[in-house]
C-alpha cells in the first residue's frame, strides 16, 4: 500500500501447542507479503509434522518457496545448516515441489559482494574475487607489468543474489525442533570424541556402527539455549525484508525465579522458558476456546494473560495500548479470517497511521529535517601540487662548482725570546716584539709587556702596565 508508513519490524513469535494452527498461521503471513508488497515468503522448516493444505496451495502457486531443511543431512552439518539459514541463506539446488536437498547442498546469501581489480594505467578490469583478502598482486596485459596492490583499483560491489529479487518476508519452523538440532550435533560430536567435559548420565559412548553417541549434559543445553537466541538475532540481519523474521515454537509450563508459574516457548532446557520472549517484539499464541454452545475456535492471543490454572502466558506486543485486541477468534465456518497474521500485521500499520495522525506540537523538523549522513570525509588520496616554471629572467644563475680545498700549511709555532731588565726605572713604556710565524703573511698581534718583568707564559691574556 503506497500509503501505508514503512513501520520498523522485528521478529515475531507463534507459540502453540501441537495442533493448535501455528504452521497454518504462516499461510496467512504469505497471503499479507504478496497482497501488500507483491513479495513473496521463504519457508525453512525442521518441524516433522504434515504441511497443511493451504500452505502447499501457496507453494504451487509460487507464494512460498519451502525448503525441508533437514534433507541437509550431510555429518556435522546440522548447526551449520541452522545459523546460515538465520541469516536468510538458500540452497543454490533445490527441488520447488517437496522443498529437497542432497544431503551437502551449497548455501548462497541473499546478497553477492563482488571486488573488482582494475589497472591504475589503463582502467582494464583484472580479476573479479568474492573476498577482499583474495587480492594480491596482478599481471595485466595491458601495460604489460606485474602490479602490486597500491598500483590496482579495487572497488566493493554488493547486490542481491540472484533468485532473491521477489523475497520480502522469512519463516522459521519452528524454532523447538532448531535447538533439538543443537543438541543432537552435540550428542554426535561427543561420541565421536571430538568435545569433552562432564560425561552424560549414562557416563560412557554408545557405538552401533558407524554411529557413535556421547549423551548430553548441563553445558550441551546451556550452548543450545545460546544458539537460539543468536539465530533469532541473526535473522533480523537480512537484508531487502518488508516485514520482520516470523518463529514458530512449542508452548511449555514452567517455573520463574519468584517461583511463578509460566508458559513460555519450549527450548533446551526449562531456564530460557521466561527469557525467550524477551528475544521478540511480538510473542503471539495459537490456541482454541469454546462459545456457549461448547464449541471450539481457533483463537490467536495477542496480549499477556494468566489462564483459569493460575499460569502466565508471556506474550507480548509492539502495537500502542489500544492497537490490538486481546484476542482474535475465527467463527466455525471462516478458518483463519480473524485468528490471521496478516491481519494483525495490518492492525499494526493502522496503529502507526492513527498515532501519526494525532495533532502534532507545532516546530518539530520531521524526517525531512532528519540528516541521513554523518560526519566528515576526508579526501584519502593527496592532489599533486604544480610548480609553476619560471621565466629566463627570473631564474636563479647556475652555481659554480666550489673550487677544492687546499690542504692546510702546517705552521710551526716559536716561543719568543726574553727581553732583559732595564736597570734603571724609568717611566713605563711598552715595548713591542714581533716575531713572525713560518708561513704566515704577517706578524702575530703585538703582546705588551710589562716593563721590568718578564713576558707572559704562551697561551696567556696579555699583562698590562701599572696604572693602565
Amino acid at each position: 500500500m503506497a500509503d501505508t508508513p514503512r513501520r520498523i519490524f522485528t521478529a515475531t513469535l507463534i507459540l502453540g501447542v501441537p495442533g493448535a494452527g501455528k504452521t497454518s498461521l504462516l499461510a496467512t503471513f504469505a497471503e499479507y507479503l504478496w497482497e501488500t508488497y507483491k513479495k513473496v515468503l521463504l519457508l525453512y522448516s525442521w518441524d516433522g509434522g504434515a504441511i497443511p493444505t493451504p500452505l502447499q496451495k501457496l507453494m504451487q502457486q509460487g507464494l512460498i518457496r519451502f525448503w525441508r531443511a533437514r534433507t541437509r543431512s550431510a555429518e556435522g552439518l546440522g548447526i551449520e545448516t541452522v545459523m546460515m539459514a538465520t541469516k536468510g541463506y538458500w540452497p543454490a539446488k533445490i527441488d520447488p515441489v517437496t522443498g529437497e536437498t542432497t544431503p551437502a547442498v551449497r548455501l548462497v546469501g541473499p546478497v553477492t559482494t563482488r571486488y573488482t581489480v582494475a589497472c591504475r594505467k589503463t582502467g582494464e578490469i583484472l580479476a573479479e574475487l568474492p573476498a577482499n583478502n583474495q587480492v594480491g598482486p596482478t599481471y595485466c596485459k595491458a601495460c604489460s607489468t606485474q602490479h602490486a596492490l597500491p598500483e590496482l583499483n579495487i572497488s566493493e560491489h554488493v547486490e542481491r543474489t540472484p533468485g532473491f529479487e521477489k523475497v520480502g518476508g522469512v519463516a522459521f519452523d519452528g524454532l523447538t525442533s532448531m535447538g533439538s538440532v543443537v543438541v543432537d550435533h552435540m550428542d554426535e560430536a561427543r561420541g565421536s570424541g571430538q568435545i569433552g567435559g562432564e560425561k552424560s548420565a549414562f557416563g560412557g559412548t554408545v557405538t552401533s556402527g558407524s554411529v557413535k553417541f556421547g549423551g548430553s549434559n548441563r553445558a550441551d543445553i546451556g550452548f543450545g539455549q545460546t544458539r537460539m537466541r543468536q539465530c533469532v538475532h541473526n535473522s533480523l540481519s537480512i537484508p531487502y525484508l518488508v516485514e520482520g523474521p516470523v518463529f514458530t515454537a512449542l508452548s511449555m509450563e514452567a517455573t520463574d525465579e519468584g517461583g511463578l508459574a509460566i508458559v513460555g516457548a519450549k527450548l533446551p532446557g526449562r531456564a530460557a522458558t521466561d527469557e525467550a520472549s524477551s528475544w521478540f517484539g511480538n510473542v503471539y499464541e495459537m490456541g482454541r476456546t469454546a462459545d456457549e454452545k461448547g464449541m471450539e475456535h481457533f483463537t490467536m492471543f495477542l496480549r499477556p494473560f494468566t489462564d483459569a490454572q493460575g499460569r502466565r502466558h508471556l506474550l507480548k506486543t509492539s502495537a500502542s495500548p489500544t492497537g490490538l485486541p486481546w484476542t482474535l477468534t475465527d467463527p466455525i465456518q471462516r478458518p483463519w479470517s480473524e485468528a490471521n497474521l496478516g491481519k494483525v500485521f495490518q492492525m499494526l500499520d493502522e496503529d502507526l497511521r492513527r498515532a501519526l495522525g494525532e495533532k502534532e506540537r507545532p516546530g518539530l523538523p520531521g524526517l525531512a529535517g532528519t540528516p541521513s549522513d554523518y560526519g566528515v570525509t576526508f579526501q584519502t588520496t593527496p592532489t599533486p601540487t604544480v610548480t609553476p616554471a619560471l621565466t629566463p629572467a627570473l631564474q636563479a644563475p647556475a652555481a659554480t662548482p666550489a673550487a677544492m680545498p687546499t690542504a692546510p700549511t702546517a705552521r710551526k709555532r716559536v716561543r719568543p725570546e726574553p727581553v732583559p731588565s732595564p736597570t734603571t726605572t724609568t717611566t713605563p713604556t711598552t715595548t713591542t716584539t714581533t716575531t713572525p710565524h713560518d708561513g704566515d703573511d704577517a706578524a702575530e698581534p703585538p703582546v705588551p709587556m710589562r716593563a721590568g718583568g718578564p713576558p707572559p707564559p704562551p697561551g696567556l691574556p696579555p699583562q698590562r702596565a701599572p696604572g693602565a
